[in-house]
């Protein structure tokens, strides 16, 4: 026997190179490596080998047989104990710890996940409440912006109004001035017109085109300023004859401008002018009649 355990450890010096020594490392059912497990069969079969060598060499003497030697070297070499852990499935307290150790890990990535999951809505969060408020700050903003932007159109509105109000309040003061002066010079016009007519009566002095009392608001510069528009203007004004009806105006302008009646003041205009003076008379007479026609025709459509 110390010849057989002095082999045996020579063969084991011997074939120590070429064993294979697992690491230290946790395997799991589903990463089994079948080369560890044949590991020890392998250095049993070299040993068997060595063994067999060593009887032939002393002439077959042995003290225990072969096959008993190799038994007991089984119970001796074993694979290591993380390979026999994992091969063997008659540990289930070491089975349960690793399906335990396996659920931890997973838990914790789950946990991990969970976390950094957690983070990234805490970020959204306040990614989104950060935008709500900006855009809360904008639509302040733009809040604020209207409410002066319709402050400036108030203020525009009523300047307009304002400006309207003051340029229809002076347009009516113009006008109300205009027409005073309209007024003032109707009735200047129509004093000096009764004056002349009676200095014309009553006098002999020359007659020309620019003294001759036209029935005008103005003084004609020729005959094409004498019309019927403005002869109804300066007759039918209710400046004046307030007590004569618009019939009875152009019947007393008829008894003054008559060609025929007229002809009497013709010899005091110079013969340079008595056309231009007769032709004048002559498209007053004519308006004078028209009108009178229309008034006719008035009256006769009334009754």
């Amino acid at each position: 026997m110390t010849t057989l355990h002095h082999s045996t450890s020579t063969a084991e010096r011997r074939h120590r190179g070429h064993r294979h020594v697992p690491q230290q490392a946790s395997y799991s059912y589903s990463t089994f490596n079948a080369r560890d497990v044949d590991a020890p069969w392998r250095d049993m079969t070299n040993t068997f080998t060595w063994v067999a060598e060593q009887e032939f060499m002393d002439g077959g003497k042995r003290s225990v047989k072969i096959e008993d030697w190799v038994r007991d070297q089984r119970k001796v070499v074993r694979p290591s104990k993380e390979v026999e852990y994992v091969s063997s499935p008659s540990r289930p307290r070491a089975a349960a710890k690793l399906r335990r150790e396996q659920w931890e890990e997973l838990a914790y990535m789950w946990e991990v996940e969970a976390e950094q999951w957690m983070r990234q809505e805490e970020r959204a969060r306040r990614v989104a409440h950060e935008r709500e408020k900006a855009r809360q700050r904008i639509q302040d903003e733009l809040r604020r912006i209207d409410a002066r932007l319709q402050q400036k159109r108030e203020a525009e509105r009523l300047e307009r109004e304002e400006a309207r109000r003051k340029a229809h309040a002076e347009t009516r003061e113009k006008e109300r001035r205009d027409r005073a002066k309209l007024d003032k010079l109707i009735l200047d016009a129509w004093a000096n017109y009764e004056a002349c007519w009676s200095s014309l009566l009553s006098s002999s002095e020359p007659l020309d085109f620019k003294r001759t009392p036209w029935p005008l608001i103005l003084p004609p510069r020729n005959t094409e300023d004498i019309t019927q528009d403005a002869i109804v203007g300066f007759l039918f004004s209710p400046l004046h004859s307030h007590d004569q009806t618009r019939k009875e105006r152009i019947r007393s302008a008829q008894l003054r401008w008559h060609p025929d009646r007229f002809r009497r003041f013709l010899g005091r205009v110079p013969d340079a002018e008595k056309a231009i003076v007769e032709e004048g008379v002559g498209i007053v007479a004519r308006c004078l009649n028209e009108l009178m026609e229309k008034e006719k025709n008035i009256v006769t459509v009334m009754t």
